[in-house]
């Protein structure tokens, strides 16, 4: 890349983050309230003795979300200078890998608004990032990214099973799982086992939040005057939805996720066929953003900043050298409806107002689109896998894959 399109990227990373901080500090509602309030709560926990979370204590997060935590306790400026450092360290390499992906995700960033900057998840998308870049390049650095980012939020080890479409996948794959290991030791040589491990059962007891696409049908029965409700679960704090059948559907979507995850990870396992470097890495991002979709769609909390994961396979998409505009647009729409409803209408949102309703459940539906697009693409991967198999023993295939017809 040249040294002009460098300068105009830089330019274009400093107008988006600058915007974006702007957003958190004086948008309505709030949208920084997280990094404010409850993560210095959490933070002062520890420093006054009694446990640090998910260490020496229970917590929803594994024990590496500390550290973002620990930097957010003092002051924004503290959080700001991490999250933008990181996302400057993932511009910086992705721009020399594909630089059209380093304008993809400032774009989804800017469509996303400020939630892409005001959660923990931002430190895990941005590392998410680096491993995209990397996972063909130095399969050791990724892994060792990989597995810090899932010990400071869970839903990165997606890339690790996605991963296996890598060149060299299994070199990869030692890395993470060494690396998450040795990070678990390191863990409960601080803390203790039961309280680093405790974030995997955390969301056992929680009912189905208001932003989760499950939610969908109790708001609007609440709106039409049934008996659905909205409340507020103040140990977890959360709005949540309250109506027939919604603790059911809370169990029901905690195993349909876990039971979908595994089959899905499973044809994304399977394949493994040999295939070219761009195959490879489209089969990546197909595969990411099938699991990513399916983790934000099956999810019974659903919140908002759960967008922001889908920025990891979009970047991977546009490497692969994706040209799908479907799927981009699908992706775009999804930040943009999450940005108009967190933070401008949340208030209304949650009082049942019928515009944020719109725009909520309208997101919901793109939400399940997109679930329904990407696996469709890894059950056809799947399918030309197949074909090809058979094709090999009556005389090879096509290039698209495809037993060519009489052979």
């Amino acid at each position: 890349m040249t040294a002009r399109r460098w300068a105009a990227l830089w330019l274009v990373f400093a107008a988006v983050h600058a915007t974006l901080i702007v957003e958190n500090l004086a948008a309505p509602n709030g949208p920084l309230g997280d990094v404010l309030s409850v993560y210095p709560y959490w933070w002062s926990i520890g420093v006054t003795g009694n446990g640090w979370v998910g260490l020496t204590t229970s917590g929803v997060y594994p024990f590496l979300a500390l550290v973002p935590i620990g930097i957010a306790a003092h002051g924004v400026v503290a959080w700001f200078t991490l999250v933008v450092g990181l996302d400057a360290v993932a511009i910086g390499l992705l721009g020399r890998v594909r630089p059209a992906a380093a304008v993809a995700w400032l774009g989804f960033q800017l469509a996303l608004g400020p939630i892409a900057l005001g959660r923990v998840d931002a430190v895990t998308v941005a590392l998410a990032v680096l491993v995209v870049a990397l996972v063909e390049r130095s399969p050791r650095a990724a892994g060792i990214l990989l597995a810090i980012a899932t010990w400071v939020k869970v839903w990165p080890v997606v890339l690790g099973v996605a991963a296996v479409a890598a060149r060299r996948a299994t070199r990869f794959a030692l890395w993470a799982v060494g690396s998450a290991l040795a990070l678990l030791g390191v863990g409960i040589a601080m803390g203790n086992g039961s309280s680093v491990l405790s974030f995997l059962g955390s969301q056992s007891s929680r009912g189905v939040q208001v932003e989760s696409v499950a939610a969908t049908p109790w708001l609007w029965d609440a709106w039409a005057g049934g008996h659905s409700s909205v409340t507020f679960n103040e140990p977890l704090i959360t709005f949540e939805v309250i109506g027939a059948g919604t603790e059911s559907t809370a169990l029901l979507l905690s195993a349909a996720q876990s039971l979908f995850l595994v089959a899905l990870a499973l044809v994304v396992v399977s394949l493994r066929g040999t295939t070219t470097q761009h195959g490879r890495a489209t089969r990546f991002a197909t595969a990411s953003l099938a699991l990513v979709a399916l983790l934000v769609t099956l999810n019974k909390v659903g919140s908002p900043q759960f967008v922001s994961w889908f920025a990891v396979p979009l970047v991977a998409l546009v490497v692969a050298g994706s040209r799908n505009r479907w799927t981009f647009a699908l992706i775009a729409g999804v930040a943009v409806l999450t940005h108009a409803l967190y933070p401008y209408l949340y208030f209304d949102f949650l009082a049942l107002d019928t515009v944020p309703l719109i725009v909520a459940s309208a997101r919901n539906v793109a939400e399940v689109v997109l679930l329904v697009v990407a696996t469709a693409a890894v059950l056809r991967e799947l399918r030309r896998e197949k074909l090809g198999e058979q094709g090999s023993h009556v005389g090879g295939v096509d290039k698209e894959g495809v037993v060519p017809v009489g052979r």
